[in-house]
C-alpha cells in the first residue's frame, strides 16, 4: 500500500471537551474502544479543549439540564453516574463548588506541550479527582498534587498554566472548537482529506462512532476493527479502570469482570476497590 493510499483511508479526529463535562466522563469506555479498534484510520487524534466554564458567575446555568445553581450540578452529575455506571460523587458542587474550568484545562495544555506522552493521562486524571475523589481541581493544590502523583514537576506546569502563556493555548483551543462548531461536550468531528466532515455530539453509542467514520472515509473503504490489546497493555497506560470500562472493552457482564482481570493481570499485579458502589481495578506496578 503507498503512502498516498494510506493517506486517503485516513481522517482526522477532533474530540471537543471540558475536565468538567460529566457526560465526556460517562463517554469514556466508548470513545477508548473506539480508538483501540479503530485508531489506524485515524491520521490525527486531537483533543480541544471547550471552555466549559470560565466563572460560575458568568455562566449562566444550563436550563436544558436543569441547572441554574451550582448545587444543582450534583443532581445531574449523579443521576448521570447512575444511569450509565461511570459513577460521579457530584456532592463537591453543594459543598464547595467549583468556580472554573479553564486552571485545569490551561494545566492539560501546557503538560499536552511539554509532556505530549502524558496528555491523555493527565485528561484522565483531572476527571478521575473530580468525579470519584470529589475534588476541586480549579486549586492549584489539588491540580499539583495530580502532577506530582505522574512525577511531572507541578511547580513548572503550573506556573507556565496559570499565567498569559497557559491562557494563549487555552484560546487557540476555544478558537478551534468555534470552528468546529462544538457549541455542547463532547463532540467528535471527523474530517477527510477532502476537509468534509461529521459531527458526532453527545455521549453517543459505539455504534455512532464507527458509522461516521465508514460516512466519511472514501466510498468502498473497508473498514475492520483492530482487536483490543490485553489488559495489561491497557492499564499500563492507564492505571485505573472500572468496571464498565473493562467490560465495554472486552464484551463481557458485570459478573465476569473480576476472574477476567485475575487472569489476564495475575492476583499480585492489581488491586481492586468499590467506589460510589462501583467495582475499580488498579494497575500495580
Amino acid at each position: 500500500m503507498t503512502e498516498n493510499t494510506v493517506a486517503a483511508t485516513q481522517v482526522d479526529l477532533y474530540y471537543a471537551t471540558d475536565p468538567l463535562c460529566s457526560f465526556c466522563w460517562a463517554f469514556e469506555p466508548t470513545l477508548r474502544k473506539f480508538r483501540y479498534q479503530y485508531g489506524k484510520y485515524l491520521a490525527q487524534d486531537t483533543i480541544v479543549m471547550g471552555g466549559m466554564i470560565e466563572k460560575w458567575a458568568t455562566f449562566g446555568g444550563d436550563a436544558g439540564n436543569g441547572i441554574t445553581r451550582a448545587s444543582d450540578v450534583a443532581h445531574h452529575w449523579q443521576e448521570i453516574g447512575r444511569h450509565t455506571r461511570m459513577p460521579i460523587d457530584g456532592s463537591i458542587w453543594s459543598d464547595t463548588p467549583i468556580d472554573s474550568s479553564f486552571p485545569s484545562s490551561q494545566v492539560f495544555e501546557i503538560v499536552r506541550r511539554d509532556y505530549p506522552e502524558s496528555a491523555n493521562l493527565i485528561l484522565r486524571k483531572l476527571r478521575e479527582a473530580v468525579m470519584l475523589w470529589n475534588q476541586n481541581i480549579a486549586e492549584e493544590a489539588v491540580l499539583r498534587d495530580i502532577l506530582d502523583e505522574m512525577d511531572l514537576d507541578s511547580q513548572k506546569i503550573w506556573d507556565a498554566a496559570d499565567s498569559l502563556e497557559g491562557r494563549a493555548l487555552l484560546n487557540g483551543d476555544l478558537q478551534l472548537t468555534r470552528a468546529l462548531q462544538a457549541t455542547g461536550f463532547p463532540t467528535i468531528v471527523f474530517v477527510n482529506a477532502q476537509n468534509q466532515g461529521i459531527k458526532v455530539v453527545g455521549a453517543q453509542p459505539f455504534e455512532a462512532l464507527v458509522d461516521a467514520l465508514v460516512r466519511i472515509l472514501p466510498e468502498g473503504t473497508n473498514v475492520t476493527p483492530d482487536e483490543v490489546p490485553p489488559l495489561a497493555t491497557v492499564m499500563k497506560e492507564q492505571p485505573l479502570l472500572l468496571s464498565k470500562e473493562i467490560e465495554v472493552l472486552y464484551g463481557l457482564t458485570e459478573k465476569e469482570v473480576f476472574a477476567f482481570v485475575e487472569q489476564a493481570l495475575g492476583a499480585g499485579n492489581f488491586q481492586a476497590g468499590t467506589v460510589l458502589n462501583e467495582r475499580y481495578y488498579k494497575w500495580v506496578d
